[in-house]
Formats: structure tokens, C-alpha cells, sequence
């Protein structure tokens, strides 16, 4: 596990420089800006966080939770990474857009994120206006209309319990003074840019912050780990900070970086099976020091094809974000699966269980187990029987999801003899299918988001 998180505080009063006020801040700027040390001072800080507030379990920094002890999970749409951006702009910097169309629409069938991204100009894939600052001028201030109209979107998201996956960076992007070979230390420029968005959104409950999409091809990896400390020393609520990779499952260079929480991982075009031995070594590697999110797969698709992938990502340990579902052309359907997905997994102690394919037993695919009485078992197309190898003797409820339909069924009081054993799944539990098994003495349930047990 990694030690005790500590961050850098000493320099966030910079960001006086970058406020939302309509003149210019009067931050250094050109190439001979001053940087920061090389070796940024550290405190220990302490989380305040609300109870609904998405954090890094204290216990098992392989996942999240809800501050106030409950299961979390997310899946949902990887895009559309323009959301800031989308619609007319008109003269104050604000947008004419679906934005909050987009929101309800996941509130109402499914899918808790939505991947977007602050900064996609200056080599990134957006347009010349696509950044916060007054009339898109990176030597002006945060634009404070641009940073209020966020606001009402994020509000509305948090309110509706869907993630704010908030990238700094787009891919390539890159403001000041970028040199991947040889850059460890951001500008002042940045610093105020930084702490600016951070202490602007560090209330939401539901914001996760990443640092840049594919941050290879723009910043170096002593950079990004500066930026890190820079997020982590202006939050005063202890946001899960992330990194996204442009490839691999190899994050070695963040892994005992103690301000870096969670690998945004990149696959290419994988299968469904393929995506679950990806995932699954990632979450070897990362051997506890950080979660993963299995956020963009090349070609995920739709339908039920997706929808195993999105499945057999949660069954190696990962959450998951959709590339290419832009939630105004996805459908209801596949939102919906996400929501099936979502309130199983939050049904369970899904942060005390990790693959092990090894207790698998019967026609179970996929096995998730604490290792000694509590398991989801899972298949993509089942013709017999779910079970799991020497389950401890006792009496276990059985909660089935058929996961096509989301028909879920319980089931009290099931023996188990301690035998590698296989269990029926009672009427209407088809063959895409997931059981979680636990004991009778389980209290996970209550505290789900579902009723439907």
C-alpha cells in the first residue's frame, strides 16, 4: 500500500494570480517565467469531504467509495470530450448548447459520468476558443461567465449523482512551455491555472481530476507528477486525482507517486475476454496503490457486446468509460445497461473482493471473492449452472441479476458445504447472468442505490 498521502501546499496563494476577474492577472509569463522548486515542500493535510463525495478508499486504494463508507462504482459514457464546447459561443465566452440535455438524459436511463475536458486548444483536438480564459487568451484570467455556465452543469450533475471526469488536458494540449524530454517543472502560469480551476469546483462531490489525456505527448512524467501536487495542495476536499495513458497497462513511473490516484487506461480494440485479461493484469500491476478505469477501448461498440465489455472490465477490478458514446446518440438502452451495472456492483462489498478466476467453478466465466465467503460470479452465456470452489460451509443469500433484462431475483438461506459447488439460478435468470453470493449475516444491501432486491 502506499504511504500516507502528502501534499504541497506552501506555493497555492500563487493562484491569487489566476482569479475570475475581468482584468488581466499579473502573472509572470513568456519562456523565462520563474518555476517552481524542484523539490516542492510537503504537509500532511487532512480530508474533509462530504458524505456523498467520491474518494480513494482508505483501506484498499484499488477503488472508491463514497465518503461515508458506501460502495461506489462507475460506468458510463467516455465522451463526448467537447461537452464544455458544444453549441454556439457567443459573446461572453458562454455556449448555446444540449449540455443539460445530455444530463438528464443519463439521469434518467443511466451511465454516472461524463469524460470532458477544459483545455482543447493549442494542440489539442478543439477549436482555438476551446479553453477557459477571457477571449480564449491564455495571458488573460479565468473567464468568470465561461467558469459560471460550468457550474450550472456540474451542479446539475452532482445533483444527479454522474461523475464530472474532469481532464485539464486534452491530448497534445499544452499552454506554456512544454518539453516531454527534459520539462519537470511546470510555469508559474500553470500553477495559478491549475489552483484556479481547482479552488473554483473543488465543492462538487462527484469530480474526479485528471491531469491530461494521453500525457505523453506533451508533458513529461516529473511534470505531471508536479501537476499533481499542485491539484492535491489547492483541493481542500481530497478529489481523486487521475492520469490517462495513451497506451499499456504499465503505470510504473505514478505507482508510489502519492498524489496520483487512479490510471485512466487506454486499450486497443480488445474482444471481451481480451478486455478482461487487460484489465486484470493492469490491476496486478497496480498491486493496490492505485485504481484503474478502463477509459477509452478502441471500437468498444454497443449493444450487447459493449455491454460484456463494460462487465468483464468491472470483473477484473476496474471502472469504465465508454469511448465513442457521446450520450446524445447513444441509446437509451445502452445507458440502461450501465445503470444494471452500476447498482449491481453497489449492492456488493465490491472494494473487499478482487479477480479470482481460480475459485471459478461450473459455467462461472468470472469470479470476484474476498477470498473467503463473499463473490460475484459472472457469465456472458451460461448454460449450466454458476458455482465457485470451496466456499466456506454456511448459509448464504444469493442476489441473481439477469443481466440483459436487469430482472433481479433473491434468494435466502442457500446452503454451501464447503465443496466446489454449483448453485441453479432460479426461473427467469437467462444465460448472460451474475450472482452475489454472501452470508446471512451480510449488511452491504442496505445501503445500495437499488431497491429491486
Amino acid at each position: 500500500m502506499r504511504a500516507i498521502r502528502l501534499v504541497l501546499i506552501s506555493f497555492i496563494m500563487l493562484a491569487s494570480g489566476a482569479g475570475c476577474g475581468r482584468e488581466n492577472p499579473s502573472a509572470p509569463g513568456g519562456a523565462d517565467a520563474t518555476r517552481l522548486p524542484a523539490k516542492p515542500p510537503v504537509v500532511v493535510t487532512q480530508s474533509t469531504a462530504g458524505p456523498d463525495q467520491i474518494v480513494v478508499d482508505p483501506g484498499n486504494p484499488a477503488y472508491l467509495m463514497y465518503a461515508d463508507g458506501r460502495t461506489f462504482y462507475m460506468a458510463g459514457p467516455g465522451d463526448p470530450e467537447g461537452f464544455l464546447y458544444r453549441g454556439t459561443r457567443n459573446a461572453d465566452g458562454t455556449r448555446t448548447g444540449d449540455q443539460l440535455l445530455l444530463i438528464d438524459k443519463l439521469a434518467q436511463w443511466g451511465g454516472n459520468c461524463i469524460y470532458l475536458q477544459a483545455v482543447r486548444s493549442d494542440g489539442g483536438d478543439g477549436g482555438p476558443t476551446e479553453n477557459p480564459f477571457i477571449d480564449s487568451d491564455k495571458s488573460n484570467a479565468l473567464d468568470p461567465d465561461i467558469l459560471d455556465q460550468w457550474e450550472t452543469w456540474f451542479q446539475a450533475m452532482d445533483a444527479a449523482g454522474i461523475v464530472v471526469y474532469f481532464f485539464l488536458y486534452d491530448d497534445s494540449a499544452c499552454l506554456w512551455e512544454c518539453d516531454t524530454a527534459t520539462d519537470s517543472i511546470p510555469p508559474l502560469q500553470e500553477v495559478n491555472f491549475i489552483a484556479g480551476i481547482v479552488n473554483r469546483f473543488e465543492h462538487l462531490e462527484n469530480i474526479i481530476w485528471v491531469l491530461a489525456e494521453e500525457y505523453a505527448e506533451a508533458f513529461s512524467a516529473e511534470r505531471i507528477s508536479y501537476m499533481a501536487s499542485i491539484v492535491r495542495g489547492a483541493d481542500d476536499f481530497d478529489h481523486v486525482v487521475a492520469v490517462h495513458k495513451q497506451t499499456g497497462i504499465d503505470f510504473s513511473e505514478f505507482a508510489n507517486d502519492p498524489n496520483i490516484d487512479q490510471f485512466a487506461v487506454q486499450i486497443p480494440e480488445s474482444t471481451p475476454a481480451e478486455v478482461y485479461t487487460l484489465m486484470e493484469n493492469a490491476h496486478m500491476l497496480a498491486d493496490g496503490d492505485y485504481n484503474l478505469n478502463m477509459s477509452e477501448s478502441a471500437m468498444h461498440g454497443d449493444g450487447a457486446n459493449a455491454r460484456r465489455k463494460n462487465w468483464a472490465s468491472a470483473m477484473a477490478g476496474a471502472y469504465v468509460m465508454v469511448l465513442g458514446w457521446d450520450i446524445a446518440t447513444t441509446s437509451a438502452s445502452d445507458l440502461a445497461d450501465c445503470r444494471v451495472l452500476i447498482d449491481f456492483m453497489e449492492q456488493t462489498n465490491y472494494a473487499s473482493m478482487t479477480p479470482r478466476n481460480d475459485l471459478a467453478f461450473g459455467d462461472t466465466e468470472y469470479c470476484l471473492s474476498n477470498g473467503a465467503d463473499e463473490y460475484v460470479l459472472y457469465a456472458s452465456n451460461r448454460a449450466g449452472e454458476l458455482g465457485a470452489k470451496g466456499i466456506t460451509p454456511g448459509l448464504y443469500d444469493f442476489h441473481w441479476l439477469d443481466i440483459a433484462t436487469g430482472t433481479t431475483i433473491f434468494q435466502a438461506g442457500v446452503a454451501a458445504s464447503g465443496a466446489d459447488e454449483t448453485f441453479p439460478a432460479p426461473p427467469g435468470i437467462g444465460s448472460e447472468a451474475a450472482a452475489h453470493v454472501a452470508p446471512l449475516s451480510y449488511t452491504g444491501v442496505p445501503y445500495g442505490r437499488s431497491d429491486s432486491y
